[in-house]
């Protein structure tokens, strides 16, 4: 018998070793590789989480810098701008190197650079403007806004980024391992293993600091989601019950105005590591400047289905929690409100354990100071009205349901109807007639407002466009939001938008409702001035209850204010609001604008108001909200009469 020759054999053994030992070979250049980009990943994602963090702290040092007018607030907020323009101009040198990052931060128009330099120059102005104030105000819209939408994309794009080359990285550490097999053990012993530790190490501590909050080492907003989808699920793959737990300090301004942002982020660390000693907790995490969120395990909860157990439970949390803070020779009193909503009692999947668990402290927050409100059926009536609004306006439905009623605005010196308000009306089928302020507000968060505003805008210009033209009314009240009026451009397309239905900008009032703060002053007053240049007219509404003062309303071109009608409807049987009242058309006069009662509804009113100088009136005493043709029949009729 003849034995076979082994050379062959040995020499495949081998070729295949050779083969083998290089794929591990290349493998581990590939995953050096890939952990080299993803440090770079990791370098930019905390460029731009420090540049995030920088820009609200800008923002602070800027608010302390008008509100005081120290140095020491001052060169806070030069070292802030400084050590931002300094992170800014190490990722747009990484930039013109690296072609993604190059498109993130300069493909686009504005580009990132130019919006980030221009909100430097903006900082550095605060100090030595002419107008701190409204320099500050343009600061802040920013500062809130594009600068930290567009850090924060950075941050999410390179999030993801890292944990698809994690992802990648572990899918061909998988493949290496079932190709080397038994042969190479000794070989992936010394060689792979090593380095596939150091690899996934590596991988872990950058996830980590991209998923950490650095000022409190809790885990961020990503990171707290991860936590979420990875753990209500317990090991056997049964579902895990859960409770979502939301807190929101209270006036946490206050504290940072007060104190300073050093004790305020201090204060935020202390919260921080109260929350962590809390019982059940599978996550805890800062998810904005003065929010926080916790996943806890309901164990303890799960045999009872009343709430008062778990109310009992998280009032004591709070009492815990917020316990006074000592800082630096200070005693801060801190409080907060609590939302929870719990999974699966009260949600089907993790998007409505959110949506439940901000209800909740929505609600909390509506009821005032240290609230807390577990998500029920209460909630659940006002989150399920809020979310079929949204529906509607998000599908555009509510363009075939609403319509506008028009009021008129009598002057009784002469019994003369002198103008219309237009007022948005909505009937929906399934809900009813709908508050204008609710789904105003609603259309605002979803980010449908200019659009809706728009729409009703058109609706009663479309309406009116003819009477005003014929001469048979004599101008249009408009309703403008100031979110609208603090948007750059707006007086300029609101201009357009008359010049579309041929309505003269001398036949239109805007009415700024007075009841809303009008935040970025600069960019209100140069809209304001724009319309009033062109010959809108500016009438103040609601006045008397918001928050408009006599140097803010001598700033602006204001030539109507209208009262009230919770003042109106006290002036006859009040002193005091009658004085209110009184000191508002004294006002109004030294001004320069005319006065209308709101609200007037009996002759007593009527004759109150006309007793202290007030001959504008609206009201249900003369006319009720109409729609436009039943409100021409009308001014037609008084014409006639007054003929």
């Amino acid at each position: 018998m003849m034995t076979k020759n082994p050379d062959p054999l040995w020499k495949r053994y081998a070729a295949a070793l050779i083969l083998i030992l290089s794929v591990l070979t290349v493998s581990h250049f590939i995953e050096s590789y890939a952990l080299k980009n993803a440090q770079k990943d990791a370098e930019v994602i905390a460029l731009s989480a420090k540049q995030r963090m920088l820009s609200q702290q800008i923002i602070r040092f800027a608010r302390n810098t008008v509100a005081s007018g120290d140095r020491e607030s001052a060169d806070q907020l030069a070292r802030a701008v400084h050590e931002f323009e300094g992170a800014h101009q190490k990722l747009m040198e990484d930039a013109e190197r690296e072609t993604s990052l190059g498109r993130l931060y300069l493909a686009r128009t504005p580009s990132t650079d130019e919006i980030v330099k221009d909100y430097i120059t903006l900082g550095r102005n605060v100090p030595r403007a002419s107008y701190p104030q409204a320099v500050f105000d343009e600061l802040e819209y920013k500062g809130t806004g594009i600068v930290l939408e567009r850090l924060e994309e950075a941050v999410a794009t390179y999030d993801e980024r890292a944990r698809k080359q994690s992802s990648w990285v572990h899918t061909l550490q998988q493949i290496t391992l079932l190709t080397a097999g038994f042969i190479v053990l000794l070989e992936a012993f010394l060689i792979f293993l090593p380095a596939h530790r150091s690899v996934r190490q590596k991988m872990t501590e950058l996830r980590a600091m991209a998923e950490t909050d650095p000022l409190t080492n809790l885990r961020n907003r990503a990171g707290f989601e991860h936590d979420m989808e990875t753990s209500r699920f317990l090991a056997n793959g049964e579902t895990r019950s859960v409770s979502l737990v939301l807190l929101d300090l209270d006036d946490f301004k206050g504290i940072n105005d007060r104190y300073g942002h050093v004790v305020g982020d201090e204060v935020l660390r202390i919260v921080s590591e109260r929350l962590t000693k809390l019982p059940n907790l599978i996550s805890t995490a800062r998810v904005g400047g003065d929010e926080f969120a916790i996943l806890v395990d309901n164990t303890l909860w799960d045999s009872s289905d009343e709430l008062e157990e778990i109310e009992f439970d998280m009032r004591e949390c709070m009492d815990f929690v917020y316990r006074p803070i000592e800082c630096n020779g200070r005693i801060i009193h801190v409080s907060g409100s609590i939302g929870l909503s719990r999974f699966p009692q009260d949600a089907e999947s993790l998007d409505d354990l959110r949506r439940n668990a901000s209800a909740a402290l929505h609600d909390a927050k509506r009821s005032g100071r240290s609230s807390l409100s577990l998500y029920g059926e209460k909630i659940d009536k006002v989150a399920r009205l809020k979310r079929t609004i949204q529906s509607s306006l998000l599908s555009g439905e509510f363009k075939k349901q609403v319509s506008i009623s028009f009021q008129p605005v009598v002057d009784i010196s002469c019994q003369r109807i002198v103008s219309v308000e237009a007022l948005a009306r909505w009937f929906h089928p399934e809900l009813g007639h709908l508050n204008p302020e609710l789904f105003l507000s609603i259309a605002r968060e979803c980010g449908l407002g200019d659009e809706v505003d728009r729409f009703l805008r058109a609706l009663a210009l479309q309406q009116m466009s003819v009477p005003l033209d014929e001469g048979r009314v004599g101008s249009i009240s408009l309703n403008i939001s100031p979110v609208d009026l603090a948007t750059r451009g707006f007086a300029n397309s609101m201009l357009e938008q008359f010049s579309s239905f041929k309505v003269r900008p001398s036949q239109v009032w805007i009415e700024v409702t007075e009841t809303e703060r009008l935040t970025s002053r600069a960019t209100v007053r140069e809209n304001l001035e724009t319309l009033n240049r062109n010959g809108v007219r500016i009438a103040l509404d609601d006045y008397g209850v918001g928050y408009s003062n006599v140097r803010r309303l001598a700033e602006l071109p204001i030539q109507r204010i209208k009262v009230d009608k919770s003042i109106v409807a006290n002036v006859k049987r009040d002193p005091k609001f009658a004085g209110v009242f009184r000191s508002s058309v004294q006002l109004a006069t030294a001004l320069g604008a005319d006065v209308v009662a709101e609200g007037v509804e009996t002759r007593g009113q009527l004759e109150e108001v006309r007793r202290r100088g007030c001959n504008l009136v609206q009201g249900f005493f003369f006319f009720k909200p109409m729609i436009a043709s039943d409100c021409i029949k009308r001014l037609e009729n008084a014409c006639a009469a007054a003929a």
